[in-house]
């Protein structure tokens, strides 16, 4: 069979080699998948957060005992080398872990709510923080780790059960992680189901809400059911984002910085730097500068280590070498680059100058190693041309002027907007992790990601031996109690007074009601 006709899952996308298949889960069989976790749920919710954090740290620290195992797994769906699947997926568990478990400790305190004892004598009241039941996390096959791990962990901090359903081209590393959690939670608490998007249609139908990785078009469709369902969903979905260059850019960092931005996971990253705004004072020199460092990227084709991985599939193959033959049609150059490499995906790190808004390259999400250089007068000139993108996650500038940069970088329409850097708040489990527009909806990582996974109950007690009030009859007296409420805040100590007469008359109203005076 050839690399074309193989099926999502069975080819290493380094070497062409075939992968065993790994079966699919029955959609009638999903409902049972989250029944198992429903039935353990509530067991796990009653437990402390210290004991749901403990386990939670149990986890991690089993993911980096195990760390090369993993790493190898992901190496073979992935394509990429041990040592970029070590360092993107793996080595940052237990810091991700304990981030979750501060943000969580202020999410899911329990908050007191402010009651007047003059209007609402004998009473309190506190929110609380409810875990939803349980989570679907459909996830992509870009990260195939760490886009289960980082929702997977809040949702059971919060108390809930996990379903996950990989990606039906990296199914095995989350299989893997589900696996490693059979002895650290109760049993079915973290479930599995694999499959296509079937499997994910019914994931849907049976779960209290997901959080869903992908693409803009399938993103849509799951938002929608969830809408239908009226349960919560988060989607992370595509960008084109863009970056920046001004002239007075430290060169060399800049370079360095673009490159590594725009290149990591063969530029398979929803924040992958998809569009390159350069000031002309410069371009020539940065645009060659750039190429250079390009060129010098060793492409995983199965023969030791290598600085990026090939891409995933032959769809995102063909993908790519569609973007970059309509830019070369429109006048794109091709700077270094543009063809393939390896038995498998590989596709070499391309450069793309003289580009234009129009092309497919700038205007859909690409999610390959491709770059493409559109040449600005001014910095400021590129604004309007990033936010004119129907997505946006990250936005950066780069410059020596940081006020300058600061500016430009906060009129950007974006969820992130950097200076000097690209996409590293992804790295940084305490920041909120989201996008405007097209880019999805809701909150990955951070104490902002818990709404996703909670719901809030207030929970009121009323240790008052009077009546209130404003309960029946609705007579003279309420009349009257109902002005002076209306009024009291003006000011008047003689309405005040007034106000607690008429608060003893109604009380004795309402009791002469009850006892049927």
């Amino acid at each position: 069979m050839s690399l074309e006709d193989a099926a999502p899952g069975t080819v290493h996308p380094a070497t062409g080699a075939a992968l065993e298949p790994v079966p699919a889960t029955p959609a009638e069989q999903v409902g049972d998948v989250v029944a198992r976790a429903r039935a353990v749920q509530a067991e796990w919710a009653a437990r402390s957060l210290d004991a749901r954090e403990r386990a939670v740290l149990a986890l991690a620290r089993a993911v980096v005992e195990e760390r090369e195992a993993l790493a190898a797994i992901v190496s073979t769906e992935t394509g990429r080398s041990l040592t970029d699947s070590l360092i993107s997926e793996v080595a940052t568990a237990i810091s991700h872990a304990r981030a979750a478990i501060r943000a969580g400790r202020r999410a899911l305190a329990t908050e007191k709510v402010p009651i007047s004892a003059l209007d609402y004598p004998g009473k309190r009241a506190v929110i609380e923080a409810v875990p939803r039941g349980v989570v679907g996390i459909i996830a992509p096959w870009n990260y195939p780790f760490t886009q289960v791990f980082r929702h997977m962990v809040p949702a059971l901090l919060s108390g809930n059960g996990v379903v996950v359903k990989p990606s039906e081209y990296t199914p095995r590393t989350g299989a893997w992680l589900v696996a490693r959690c059979q002895d650290i939670f109760p049993a079915g608490l973290v479930g599995v189901v694999q499959g296509a998007g079937d499997v994910g249609a019914a994931l849907i139908e049976h779960v209290d809400a997901i959080t869903f990785t992908g693409s803009v078009a399938t993103g849509r469709k799951v938002s929608v059911r969830c809408a239908e369902r009226l349960i919560p969903c988060t989607a992370e979905l595509g960008s084109v984002d863009a970056a920046i260059v001004l002239a007075d850019c430290d060169l060399e960092r800049t370079v360095a910085g673009i490159a590594n931005w725009s290149m990591t996971n063969a530029g398979q990253d929803c924040s992958s730097i998809e569009r390159l705004f350069v000031e002309e004072a410069i371009a020539d020199t940065f645009v060659k500068r750039l190429a250079a460092v390009l060129g010098r990227l060793k492409v995983n084709t199965g023969e030791g280590e290598a600085d990026i991985g090939p891409l995933q599939s032959v769809r995102q193959r063909a993908i790519v070498e569609a973007h970059v033959a309509d830019a070369v049609e429109r006048g794109a150059a091709v700077v270094v680059g543009g063809e393939r490499v390896g038995p498998g995906f590989g596709y070499k790190p391309t450069l793309l100058d003289h580009c234009t808004d129009d092309m497919r390259v700038c205007q859909e999400e690409t999610f390959g190693p491709v770059l493409p250089v559109l040449r600005v007068k001014r910095g400021e000139d590129a604004i309007a041309r990033v936010n004119a993108a129907s997505s946006g996650l990250n936005g950066s500038v780069w410059t020596r002027d940081l006020r300058r940069g600061e500016d430009i970088a906060r009129q950007l329409e974006v969820g992130v907007a950097l200076v000097n850097n690209h996409s590293i708040t992804g790295t940084l489990p305490e920041a909120p992790w989201s996008g405007v527009k097209d880019t999805g909806t809701g909150v990955a990582m951070s104490a902002w990601a818990y709404p996703a996974y909670t719901r809030r109950r207030v929970v009121f007690i009323d240790s008052g031996s009077k009546p209130d009030p404003w309960w029946f009859p609705k007579d003279a007296a309420l009349r009257e109690f109902s002005d002076h409420i209306a009024t009291r805040d003006m000011g008047s100590l003689a309405v005040l007074l007034k106000l607690l007469g008429a608060l003893n008359r109604r009380v004795a109203a309402v009791r002469a009601l009850a006892k049927g005076d």
